[in-house]
């Protein structure tokens, strides 16, 4: 029987979406190396298609482009290859496939299975089965909903059974006490049975995909930020790797009247990912636009500049829904003054800066690298002392805030630092 659920009201709007509605989301959603494979996939079975392609004996920009993604492949490109390879009914391959864009840039799913199945109007224990799925892929802990999920499933790589894998992560302050005679009662486990299990919770990560393993940032720049000579700056769609897909007039002539499925079936999906991309754009264009509008000081002066800014401001601005926007962002990048920008570093909570306004957290990590490129190779700086020198510019910080930022970049320790250039 059917799973009943509550919905948010905005849940409820969704059931009445139509799968091209739902299709133009998932396009939406990929950057644009998925987008690439995806448009290149389509155009191989779909007679109803038409590519531009540049003149004889030369490579257009698209091939180059499906040459980078083969090269680099995304996080979503290798799941569904994984998901590919395995034995499974249509309809659940399609799930599967179809939460792969779900996925945050870490491998986390943020979203309910409520959610989802109410988004894709389709049963809760459709999105389970097809959430189990994506979870037997690789890196151990995709498609984990919270860290507890993540440890649990990295857990079941070193032998623990699932209910015994979460017994373990509800206990983890007890491991981290050595309170092996409470754990043994609790988990009916023998001593030496916690112990390895100790030394395997020393191996986990706290999130899917971590920096050595992580997709390849995207190549492929989704938007373009230009100086006009006016000196203002304008935003256009990066289409030198994507092609302007169109319908092929010849082959529709050919088939007009017919009334084969399979015609009928060809056709509209061609019309369907055209309109999906051509969506995509506008929304992409319009995000731009705003950048451009909000950001002058970042475009015109460089990353010191970044203002904070929230997804849920940009969601009213543009009158979109905050997922809408969150779906846009994930995974594309934008290209200005020949760097390229991840569009959600656009977007972080800010942090009190000097004379009481806020200053973003991006613009707080440039500092925190800067005053480490700077630092005395025999004397480097402490994530105390950072701490200090940020607040003596006006930046409220904690030392904590500074070490998680420093450790987002990549950055070893100052003990760490001093041992490297010794």
């Amino acid at each position: 029987m059917t799973a009943r659920v509550a919905l948010r009201p905005e849940a409820r709007q969704r059931l009445a979406m139509t799968p091209a509605m739902h299709y133009a989301l998932r396009i939406l959603r990929m950057p644009a190396p998925d987008l690439v494979a995806e448009i290149a996939r389509e155009a191989g079975e779909n007679p109803f298609l038409s590519l531009p392609r540049e003149g004889a004996g030369a490579r257009s920009s698209f091939d180059v482009a499906l040459e980078t993604v083969a090269a680099a492949p995304s996080l979503g490109e290798a799941l569904r290859a994984q998901i590919g390879t395995m034995a499974l009914p249509k309809g659940l391959r399609a799930m599967a496939e179809y939460l792969t864009g779900e996925l945050r840039e870490d491998g986390y799913l943020d979203s309910s299975v409520e959610e989802i199945a109410a988004f894709a109007n389709v049963p809760v224990e459709r999105v389970e089965e097809g959430l189990a799925v994506l979870q037997r892929c690789e890196p151990t802990g995709v498609g984990a909903r919270n860290l507890a999920e993540c440890l649990a499933l990295q857990l079941g790589d070193h032998g623990l059974e699932r209910g015994l894998a979460d017994a373990v992560v509800d206990r983890l302050p007890l491991f981290a006490a050595g309170r092996w005679a409470t754990l043994s009662a609790a988990l009916r486990l023998p001593r030496e049975e916690l112990t390895r299990i100790a030394a395997a919770l020393r191996e986990l990560k706290p999130e899917p995909v971590t920096a050595p393993g992580a997709p390849a940032a995207p190549l492929l720049p989704d938007l373009v930020v230009e100086r006009q000579s006016s000196g203002g700056f304008a935003v256009r769609l990066g289409r030198e790797a994507l092609p302007v897909l169109s319908l092929d007039r010849a082959m529709l002539a050919r088939v007009e009247g017919s009334t084969d499925p399979f015609v009928a079936e060809r056709r509209e999906t061609a019309r369907r990912l055209i309109r999906a991309v051509r969506a995509r754009g506008r929304t992409l264009q319009r995000i731009g636009e705003r950048l451009v509008h909000d950001q002058p000081r970042f475009f015109a002066d460089g990353p010191d500049h970044l203002e904070p800014r929230r997804r849920q401001d940009l969601a009213f601005d543009l009158g979109l829904h905050p997922a809408t926007v969150g779906r846009a962002i994930a995974g594309k990048a934008l290209l200005a003054g020949g760097v390229l920008y991840p569009l959600s570093m656009f977007f972080s909570t800010g942090l009190p800066g000097p004379d009481g306004g806020a200053i973003s957290a991006h613009s707080v990590r440039v500092a925190i690298r800067r005053l480490i490129d700077a630092e005395p190779p025999e004397r480097p700086m402490s994530d105390e002392r950072i701490c200090e020198r940020l607040r003596d510019d006006g930046v409220d910080i904690s030392r904590r805030t500074v070490a998680k930022y420093r450790q987002c970049m990549r950055i070893p320790s100052s003990s760490e630092r001093r041992r490297r250039k010794g």
